[in-house]
């Protein structure tokens, strides 16, 4: 099942990011989103982030689903479900066996994923970020690889 996000998610998410520059990172002190955006960021938009996530990972890489899948030890149909349906809950093993794989925290992806309580907002910020700025294409954009190369930055970063 290949879920297309609405135009009003990714319209909602341009809105919330504003007019800041293209990347997955903003400046210390830039504070672009204000509290009442921050806690409009729901589970189901980070989860949208870590489905795009898994998937330009998966491509960026050069795999198919089913490589990923036997790479991290799950099901294809898991990682398909993560990268097209944001209502997928995973479970936290496949969870841990895909940082792993991508060599990312898996406690900040068990957070896109929605399995742990948020307790990072600038993570949920740049996810959104991320998302909105990765569209389903067979081939990375350069684009879409220097957003992709910054959230993966970001992800392994110590305070996000």
């Amino acid at each position: 099942m290949k879920l297309q996000f609405q135009k009003d998610w990714f319209a909602k998410s341009a809105e919330i990011e504003g007019v800041s520059e293209v990347g997955a990172g903003l400046p210390p002190n830039c504070h672009a989103l204000e509290p009442l955006a921050r806690e409009a960021i729901s589970v189901l938009d980070t989860r949208i982030a870590f489905g795009q996530f898994v998937e330009l990972w998966r491509r960026n890489t050069g795999w198919n689903p089913e490589r990923l899948a036997c790479e991290a030890g799950i099901e294809t149909e898991e990682v398909l479900e993560i990268e097209h349906d944001p209502h997928y809950e995973p479970e936290p093993d496949a969870i841990f066996k895909l940082a792993r794989v991508f060599d990312v925290p898996a406690q900040k992806l068990l957070e896109l994923a929605g399995l742990v309580t948020n307790r990072t907002p600038q993570l949920r910020e740049e996810a959104i970020r991320f998302a909105a700025r990765s569209e389903s294409i067979s081939a990375l954009t350069e684009p879409e690889k220097e957003a992709f190369e910054a959230f993966v930055a970001t992800l392994n970063t110590e305070k996000a």
